[in-house]
């Protein structure tokens, strides 16, 4: 589709345009003196003429700049793309996948022993798959299923055959222990496979499901899937789709983009920064209206932390966020700096008072870029889109939308068939 094309190479030219933005590092806002360096000069200063101390995410008193910028974020969105599919809309872009007399069979059962988040995962991409490989009949390959909880909800609630691989032996006993759990009130979940293999872009999924499926015939018959696949496994889930003639379907939910470094259409090339940054969520953060306050005491340690020669520390999360002195006591000695060299607290408290004056736009600054992460996700998402579209293979591509995003961020889908 040529929507995906030209909302793919209007992300770029918006991401070539706020490349500065969106590629900084905020602990360095301080230091490197980032409000002037990042921020279009009209934008800066209306944002300076404001009360930086109201509801940040408010739009409705947004001056021209501002609005123009955050409406053009959104438009370039995947929300915005015309071409993203809703799942009320799958039985119409892929009839053959969604027969008639499976329609009574799909009356939402609960999937169990998971959070309230995972379980609405679950249940909204169990039930299109579950109809998708009954229709087909066809075996499901569940690609990084950690604990297996797609796996064993398809297999529990729609007998369902399921090949379960992760390259994690805890997550392998993990899972058989959750099954067992299962069996002690419901019926066995005998059609799901558990195996430990670490997945790449050269898997052999055909031998995999003959290993474990003895009697199963290979017949276009199987459904490569993922539920927030990591980084580079999604790169190599696709490859491998491409590569084996008896999948008929690819429908996976990526994840972690800031753990894939390589472009499948080769014009993306994202520092990690961007790609961290692409893991926000726009509609979460003005869910919530606040950023962690370990935010700016990061930016303000970074001052102390140069001051005192180090120029590479690796912090981390975790730290006391009761006050900004426990906090740098904290980090300081993780680092391991020296007890004697750590400053006191009161000296610590001065430099933290002597930096409170930019908090404010320092909020503001990260609003900008977490307003950003929507177009830097849709590119990164497109950007497989694209790969998928030029193969002579698939017949049907799309990014389909498929959860909340304010009950999970990595909210779309990428579909594919041949």
């Amino acid at each position: 589709m040529m929507e995906y094309n030209n909302h793919f190479e209007k992300a770029l030219d918006f991401i070539n345009t706020y490349q500065e933005l969106i590629d900084c590092h905020l602990v360095d806002f301080i230091i490197d003196e980032l409000w002037d360096k990042c921020l279009p000069e009209k934008l800066k200063l209306e944002l300076e003429s404001i009360d930086m101390s109201d509801d940040i995410w408010t739009e409705d008193d947004a001056g021209p700049e501002l609005s123009s910028l955050v409406q053009l974020t959104r438009s370039l969105s995947l929300e915005s793309c015309p071409a993203v599919v809703r799942t009320d809309d799958l039985p119409k872009l892929l009839p053959r996948y969604f027969g008639e007399e499976q329609s009574n069979k799909f009356l939402c059962p609960k999937s169990e022993l998971m959070n309230s988040k995972k379980s609405y995962e679950i249940e909204a991409l169990g039930r299109i798959l579950a109809e998708m490989a009954l229709s087909t009949r066809s075996l499901v390959i569940d690609a990084g299923a950690g604990k297996a909880y797609l796996s064993t909800y398809l297999s529990e609630h729609f007998d369902i055959p399921v090949l379960a691989v992760d390259s994690s032996q805890v997550c392998h006993k993990g899972a058989i222990d959750r099954q067992e759990k299962i069996q002690k009130t419901k019926q066995s979940l005998e059609k799901v496979r558990y195996v430990v293999y670490e997945l790449d872009d050269m898997t052999n999924y055909n031998k995999m499901v003959n290993a474990n499926y003895p009697s199963w015939i290979l017949k276009r018959n199987l459904i490569l899937t993922g539920l927030h696949t990591c980084g580079m496994l999604v790169h190599s889930v696709i490859k491998a789709f491409l590569r084996t003639k008896d999948m008929n379907l690819l429908f996976v939910v990526p994840c972690c983009y800031h753990l894939a470094n390589e472009s499948l259409s080769g014009r993306l090339n994202f520092s990690k920064n961007a790609r961290m940054l692409a893991q926000q969520s726009v509609e979460r953060s003005k869910r919530d209206k606040r950023l962690s306050p370990s935010l700016f005491y990061r930016a303000v340690l970074q001052v102390v932390l140069h001051s005192m020669g180090h120029y590479n520390a690796k912090v981390g999360r975790g730290g006391p966020l009761n006050n900004f002195p426990d906090y740098a006591k904290w980090a300081l000695s993780k680092i391991r700096v020296d007890n004697k060299m750590i400053p006191p607290a009161g000296v610590l408290q001065k430099i933290y008072q002597n930096h409170l004056h930019l908090e404010p736009k320092f909020r503001l600054f990260q609003m900008l870029r977490i307003y950003t992460s929507s177009v830097i996700e849709a590119a990164i998402t497109l950007d497989k889109i694209i790969f998928l579209q030029n193969n002579t293979q698939c017949s049907k591509v799309a990014v389909v939308r498929l959860f909340d995003p304010t009950l999970s961020p990595r909210c779309y889908a990428i579909i594919a068939t041949k």
